[in-house]
């Protein structure tokens, strides 16, 4: 049996120093680096903003002339009749020219709309950005939680291989009953699918971490330890005022009310009037020709050549009467303003919850800490004990594994504080509307 052990312990030291499964070295800083630049809701959220100033684009295009060319060929014949026969074939070309002089406000609004929009899509990507570097954080600190527990499964297993060798010799000195070895060899099975687990964990948190950086799995990741100890706190009072000024959700939801305002001032543009400018000139190159029957302004043939034309104007129009048009924009641009402040409400409520809770939280998880840190130290000094009894023959079998369980667990323990510690900043920082 204790061959056996050795021998799975070996192969997996080979396989953990093989350079074909060499791991990347990668921070937490290099994580949300390479999220930031290639992740797809980043890249989506960043099209959105230059869909917003292709609206702005749009909606200022009124404020500069309307350029149309069109050219074309026709040709026409009657035939038959007391009048005779007559044919016109025509080439023409023609440049109009357009231009709103004024339009009482109608297109200066609806551009302070579109620029709301555009301002809007910004912000749009600072959320997604908080959102995903929120999720990189938790996959990072989850994958070195993960590398943790496996470092605390490799020692469970070496101690309940050592505790092995120990009962098998005392078994074979007569000093000890044959319980102690199969006790013994029990809990090295028990560790060995411990490890086993934990180096499963480890890959599957490598393959969550890939995915919030948003590329496909590769190789191993060699974390770096940031699972620090508590550092200094804000109040909660701070906090909620960082995130009333930062949040990006309030700054669009505040840009969404300025661009609705503008849309109700943009729709009540159309009770009034517009005037424009409008000019054309046509390039005409044709004949038209007439043949009369005999009797009818005396018989023969009629000719005419058609020529050149422009045409230049100005235009004042005034709506009298769109069935209730206009004012049903209006109403439909005020109610969407009053949603939005209604949203807004909402949402600072739920911004001043979110932080509240996230706060609470990072206490709790400070506190927690050295609560397991006490644990983990009476932890360890209880198996050092445990050990020492059964080396010098005066402690049970049973002493030393359930020490062993204590101690593993007050590592487990110790580790998920650390983590949770980690997380409820991370979530405290994106509370707060910080992207770091």
């Amino acid at each position: 049996m204790v061959k056996r052990s050795v021998i799975i312990v070996l192969f997996l030291s080979v396989v953990a120093s093989d350079p074909a499964h060499a791991a990347t070295r990668l921070t937490l800083r290099d994580c949300l680096d390479k999220a930031l630049a290639n992740h797809p809701a980043i890249r989506s959220a960043r099209q959105g903003v230059n869909a917003g100033r292709g609206r702005e684009t749009q909606a200022q295009s009124p404020y500069l002339p309307q350029v149309q060319a069109s050219t074309g060929y026709a040709e026409s014949h009657s035939s038959g009749g007391a009048l005779g026969e007559s044919s016109t074939k025509s080439y023409t070309t023609t440049l109009s020219v357009n231009q709103v002089i004024y339009d009482f406000g109608k297109t200066g609004n609806s551009l302070d709309a579109a620029r709301f929009g555009a301002r809007s899509a910004e912000t749009e990507v600072d959320r997604v950005a908080q959102e995903v570097v929120l999720n990189v954080k938790q996959a990072y600190y989850s994958l070195l939680q993960a590398d943790k527990l496996l470092k605390v499964a490799l020692q469970t297993h070496d101690q309940t291989e050592s505790h092995l060798r120990k009962a098998e010799a005392f078994f074979r000195a007569g000093s000890r009953p044959r319980f102690d070895v199969t006790r013994a060899e029990v809990d090295v099975n028990n560790a060995r699918l411990g490890l086993i687990n934990a180096r499963n964990n480890v890959r599957l948190r490598t393959i969550a971490l890939y995915n919030a950086m948003g590329t496909a799995p590769g190789g191993d990741i060699a974390t770096v330890d940031t699972l620090a100890p508590p550092a200094a706190m804000p109040s909660l009072d701070e906090v909620q005022a960082e995130a009333l000024r930062n949040r990006p959700e309030l700054l669009k939801i505040e840009t969404e009310i300025q661009s609705a305002e503008a849309r109700v001032r943009a729709a009540q543009s159309g009770y009034r009037p517009t005037l424009s400018a409008n000019g054309a000139y046509n390039w005409a190159h044709g004949t038209s020709e007439t043949t009369f029957p005999p009797g009818i302004l005396g018989s023969g043939e009629f000719s005419s050549h058609i020529g050149d034309s422009w045409n230049a104007g100005l235009m004042l129009s005034l709506p009298l009467f769109e069935g209730g048009m206009t004012s049903g924009r209006v109403a439909e641009a005020r109610a969407n303003r009053y949603s939005f402040e209604a949203q807004r409400d909402m949402l600072r409520q739920n911004v001043l919850l979110e932080v509240s809770q996230t706060h609470a939280d990072l206490e709790s998880a400070a506190a927690r800490i050295a609560v397991m840190d006490s644990s983990l130290k009476s932890a360890r000094e209880s198996l050092e004990l445990a050990e020492g009894r059964y080396q010098a023959g005066v402690g049970p079998s049973i002493e030393v594994t359930d020490a062993t369980v204590a101690a593993a667990r007050a590592e487990t323990d110790h580790i998920q504080a650390l983590y949770d510690y980690q997380l409820a900043a991370a979530r405290l920082a994106k509370a707060m509307g910080r992207v770091e």
